[in-house]
């Protein structure tokens, strides 16, 4: 009787902790999940629902979780350039104008609050290379992204790497899993890398609005005339002990101090998938014209070679 009373009472004063230990483990943000987190704009389309890409790391591996935006986001209503200005001396993040705009992004869509979870980012990119989208000849070329120094340097709110945006580890293998939608419209967004300046020096890093990764001419904020170009902003978060979040739908949370502010459930935003048809026409006749265009300005500039020497004779 005695032992009995005893492990009834080891039961009884371990209940606490037992809940304590479930309510962590319920309460605690895993990949795929959704956090609400910021203010709401309408303007920009910012509905302050990030996923979560990892809920153990950042994205440079400390204790903390790595968010990136569900949707995309304009400049108060206008698509995006990389840069405003031609540059083909810079394609570099450093200095650009979709870091200047990442910055203003932080300063204007999170409460002071929110602000003391978002932690400063520091990296340095290494070179990077993907396989092309498509090929020619039974041959895909590699699309080469150069490495950048300290490309972030205490950036609160940055965009993604062209290896982060292909990673398994968060889930973007494939054009299907990088999919996101403007106004529920799949739509083009930015990365932070600089395509290798040995060919394409006004280039850098690109998710198409059908998923493929790329890069692209960096003063456009338009894709071939076919898609707006968009932001899709990312962030480290530090740690949030589970007596601070809560939830507000499946897989849902928000803080428990934004509770009033996302009061009610929210449904993932679907969205519609462009048609990919005139972006591979344009792409198809590019590439034609470069294929048939490339023999005949070679047999120009042959026959302009064989006149100079010509004259000198």
């Amino acid at each position: 009787m005695k032992i009995i009373c005893l492990g009834l009472l080891f039961l009884v004063s371990s209940f606490p902790a037992f809940l304590a230990q479930s309510n962590e483990q319920a309460l605690r943000l895993r990949q795929g999940d959704v956090f609400h987190f910021g203010i709401v704009d309408e303007k920009c389309r910012f509905d302050a629902r990030f996923k979560v890409l990892d809920g153990e790391n950042t994205s440079t591996g400390e204790e903390g979780l790595f968010l990136l935006l569900e949707s995309l986001v304009s400049d108060d209503g206008k698509a995006v350039a990389f840069r405003k200005e031609k540059d083909e001396e810079h394609n570099s993040y450093t200095g650009s104008d979709a870091k200047a705009w990442c910055a203003r992004f932080f300063e204007d869509h999170f409460s002071a609050l929110e602000k003391e979870y978002i932690l400063p980012t520091f990296c340095s990119d290494e070179p990077y290379s993907v396989p092309a989208a498509f090929g020619f000849g039974g041959k895909t070329p590699s699309v080469d992204f150069a490495a950048e120094e300290n490309i972030l340097d205490g950036d609160h709110v940055f965009l993604l790497s062209a290896k982060e945006a292909s990673s398994e580890r968060y889930g973007l293998i494939d054009s299907q899993s990088r999919l996101a939608s403007y106004e529920g419209v799949t739509a083009s967004y930015w990365l932070r890398s600089p395509h290798d300046r040995s060919n394409f020096p006004n280039d850098v890093g690109i998710v198409f609005y059908n998923g493929w990764l790329m890069d692209f001419i960096q003063h456009n904020d338009n894709v071939f005339g076919v898609s707006p170009i968009y932001m899709r902003p990312a962030l480290n978060l530090r740690k949030i002990p589970s007596e601070e979040l809560c939830i507000i739908g499946e897989n849902q949370y928000c803080l428990k101090e934004d509770k009033e502010r996302f009061p009610l459930p929210s449904e993932a935003p679907s969205y519609k998938q462009r048609d990919p048809l005139p972006m591979l026409l344009v792409i198809g006749i590019a590439s034609l014209l470069i294929l048939i265009g490339t023999p005949i300005v070679i047999v120009i500039l042959v026959k302009r070679h064989r006149k100079k020497k010509r004259k000198g004779n």
